[in-house]
């Protein structure tokens, strides 16, 4: 009877084309050096600290037919849900500037401006986490084997001393590392990444870390802020440590932002500049008017 079930159940496998073997519970790493590093980035920014408030200034930077174009704004960030407040800082002689002119346009398509410094675009609030990893924290991926646990007491009853545990996650990423760059002073160890699922939820491409901490210096993520035009193209992000922790210094377009039909805008960055650390803030700092 016996023989009967294990010949019974060796022809099921082979009609569904698998082996009786168990299968293993996680692939091999492609990459186990690149895949490590990447660990260790995600380590050091979910140990990372945050202080309950931030202030900050995000200047919005863009260039078009010659001309540069500065919007700064007076930002707080409260870092317990991420709830960010925004106020304008307008210069009245250079808004009056960019004021002016006549625009004209044919099926709403603009021909011309009789003002060579009018505002070409609508700039968005830069509602941009400061403290953002773009990807590195959000999920684990691969293999991670903790350290054996103690052997129990002898109690009589048959022992299996457990070896290790083992969380298995669907990798995210192929991994390789390039080589090094020299960054800030730090010689840099730089990693690209190859999504293994959709590449619009999956954006880091490039990473560049301190190999000794894991700390991320910068990166290229493809797409930021999930709307257009922004999301469509490549950016370098770079960060900056203040008072020990990692801030966003900027974000820099790595290829022209198409606006509408006719509006091309060849460099645009964002800057995030003198941070402080309030213990409280004014009032009403995180409600929005609508």
């Amino acid at each position: 009877m016996l023989r009967s079930l294990a010949l019974g159940c060796a022809a099921a496998f082979a009609f569904l084309g698998a082996s009786p073997d168990v299968a293993p519970l996680a692939t091999p790493s492609a990459n186990p050096a690149a895949d490590a590093l990447f660990a260790r980035a995600r380590l050091y920014w979910r140990e990372r600290k945050d202080v309950p408030y931030l202030r900050y200034g995000v200047l919005v930077r863009y260039l078009h037919t010659g001309h540069v174009f500065d919007n700064w704004w007076d930002a707080y960030e409260r870092t317990s849900d991420k709830a960010i407040g925004l106020v304008p800082l307008l210069d009245p002689v250079e808004n009056n500037r960019r004021l002016g002119g006549v625009p004209f346009s044919i099926f709403g398509l603009k021909i011309f401006d009789t003002n060579p410094d009018a505002e070409p675009i609508r700039i968005d609030e830069p509602r941009i986490d400061p403290t953002s990893s773009f990807g590195v924290a959000a999920r684990e991926g691969g293999v991670t084997v903790s350290a054996p646990t103690p052997e129990p007491e002898p109690t009589g009853a048959p022992e299996f001393r457990q070896l290790a545990n083992i969380d298995v996650s669907v990798r995210d990423y192929r991994i390789e590392i390039v080589g090094t760059d020299t960054l800030d002073g730090i010689v840099a160890t730089h990693l690209t990444f190859v999504p293994l699922a959709d590449p619009a939820v999956y954006r880091i491409r490039d990473l560049w870390l301190d190999p000794a901490t894991g700390r991320p210096i910068q990166m290229v993520v493809q797409g930021i802020l999930n709307g257009k035009p922004y999301d469509s193209v490549k950016w370098m992000v770079r960060y900056t440590l203040v008072d020990g922790r990692e801030y966003l210094q900027q974000l820099i377009a790595e290829e022209p932002l198409h606006f509408g039909f006719d509006t091309v805008v060849p460099k645009f960055e964002f800057d995030f500049v003198d941070f402080h650390f309030p213990d409280a803030v004014p009032q009403f700092t995180f409600d929005r008017p609508f």
